[in-house]
């Protein structure tokens, strides 16, 4: 049985590390699928069931995961001049992982800056980004939103519901957000009072 709540965050959960074309639109990725999905209800006919459970039986020591990465980005650049880390799941933002998707894409964009796009995969809506807890910075695309098989179609992303946004799309929305919070959150701090 799969549990929601995550486990003390001492190392990433990872099913696989692997070479893909097609986890990036364009380019040819090292995919590094997380283990543990936070989502209720998990996504019908989600693409990786088997990658639901929050198990410490895929705990990987962080330092080793980052060097195996870099080694096949590395090989990867010898062959194009630029490649993608995808980082998928499972859910690489829930409370377990996020901060280990996170480092992973820091290190990759301060090592290979442009010649590596970092695309992040998440059920989560940028309404969600907002109080997630880690800088967004270091990740250049998000596909966004659960997988949702009645609007499947072929081609990126999976299903017509989801959203694919550059960083800065993702930083303007959640701009906006933030600033229609705020809005909204004065106006009825002036709505109470006024009671």
């Amino acid at each position: 049985m799969s549990q929601i709540s995550p486990l003390p965050p001492s190392w990433p959960l990872i099913r696989v590390v692997k070479v893909l074309y097609g986890d990036h639109p364009k380019l040819p990725s090292i995919s590094v699928y997380f283990q543990g999905c936070d989502a209720a209800p998990k996504c019908l006919d989600c693409h990786n069931p088997e990658t639901w459970e929050f198990s410490n039986d895929f705990s990987v020591d962080f330092n080793y995961l980052e060097s195996k990465v870099l080694e096949k980005l590395d090989i990867l650049l010898t062959r194009y001049p630029q490649v993608s880390l995808a980082l998928l799941g499972g859910e690489p933002l829930s409370m377990h992982n996020r901060t280990f998707a996170y480092k992973l894409a820091k290190r990759v964009k301060e090592r290979y800056q442009d010649k590596v796009v970092t695309i992040l995969y998440t059920w989560r809506l940028p309404k969600d980004l907002l109080n997630i807890g880690i800088s967004l910075g270091y990740f250049d695309e998000f596909v966004m939103g659960k997988y949702m098989h009645k609007y499947a179609k072929q081609g990126f992303p999976a299903s017509k519901n989801q959203i694919y946004m550059s960083n800065e799309q993702l930083t303007d929305t959640l701009t906006i957000l933030s600033t229609a919070l705020a809005t909204c959150e004065k106006k009825e701090e002036r709505l109470w009072i006024n009671l």
